[in-house]
């Protein structure tokens, strides 16, 4: 596989391949004691199976990492390659579905067990900027006693990989070479893997997934996905539809129109199509579809192709 690409954990496949795969219940209690502290007996995986169309749909949640834990403890791990808006909310969301479903009609509330959420996020989060740490942790705090916990069963990790390039450092230090090893295991020192059993497992199941041919083809599937999904994010196109690239034209329209006179109107709004039109024909876009949108005519965007 020497001139082939090679696979990191960040690819949210391999991830799942690696901490959620039954059989990897050492590899996932020990990475998950590094980041809680909290050192678990038995786990259990959730072993449903990945589809091809699960990859290429990007199905909400088939590729979190879901554990079941003894001490009554759910824990949920996501991969994130991508910065989406509102991320924050989005975990809190998570947590709340995972600590929902526990909640069967006519359970006591207190029957109800601590859940876990765990974003290892390969970008900075925009509203945890001012802190320099690459791992949080968030509970619910009384504003002014904050050492005082309203209630142990909400927990959520925050790990911004990205901050590890910063140098920022900590007495964790498995903890920052498991995050090496996932962002980019070629450069962890040898000898941290030789020491390590559990990340030396890793590494191995890592291996694995770069000389199978058919979980080489699940994990570029998944990549091809993502880059899709940022390329659709970036022109304003969504599920086959003119609806959002419309509104990518009409925000532009509106800078042209504070920027430009009066007189100018037309002439910018004719440029914000062309530019709409551009990208869309990069990304192989059919005439018909770039026509809706747009509202060019077939022979202005051929001219455009030329």
């Amino acid at each position: 596989m020497i001139n082939e690409k090679q696979y990191t954990a960040t690819n949210d496949y391999v991830f799942k391949r690696i901490f959620g795969h039954a059989g990897n219940e050492k590899i996932t209690k020990r990475f998950i004691k590094c980041i809680t502290g909290v050192e678990y007996n038995e786990i259990e995986l959730d072993n449903t199976p990945i589809l091809e169309a699960d990859l290429i749909n990007s199905k909400m949640g088939v590729l979190d990492v879901f554990i079941e834990g003894e001490k009554d403890t759910n824990i949920d791990i996501e991969m994130q390659v991508t910065s989406k808006e509102y991320m924050a909310d989005r975990i809190l969301w998570y947590w709340s579905k995972l600590y929902s479903k526990d909640l069967e009609k006519g359970k006591e509330y207190s029957q109800t067990k601590k859940t876990i959420c765990i974003l290892i996020a390969d970008f900075k989060l925009k509203n945890l900027k001012n802190i320099p740490k690459y791992m949080t942790k968030w509970n619910i705090r009384e504003d002014e006693y904050r050492e005082e916990i309203l209630t142990d069963k909400l927990e959520i990790y925050i790990i911004e990989l990205e901050k590890l390039k910063e140098g920022y450092k900590d007495k964790n230090k498995e903890l920052i070479d498991w995050c090496e090893f996932i962002k980019a295991p070629e450069s962890l020192d040898k000898s941290v893997i030789e020491r390590n059993e559990y990340i030396k497992m890793a590494s191995e199941e890592l291996e694995k997934v770069n000389n199978d041919k058919k979980e080489r083809r699940l994990a570029e599937l998944r990549e091809k996905a993502i880059l899709d999904e940022i390329a659709i994010r970036n022109t304003g196109y969504n599920d086959g539809k003119a609806e959002g690239i419309k509104e990518g034209i009409k925000e532009g329209i509106k800078e042209g129109i504070k920027e430009g006179r009066k007189s100018g109107i037309k002439e910018g709004e004719k440029k914000e199509k062309i530019n709409i039109a551009k990208k869309l024909l990069n990304m192989k876009m059919n005439i018909d579809t770039i026509i809706e949108a747009t509202g060019l005519t077939k022979e202005e965007i051929e001219s455009i192709k030329k």
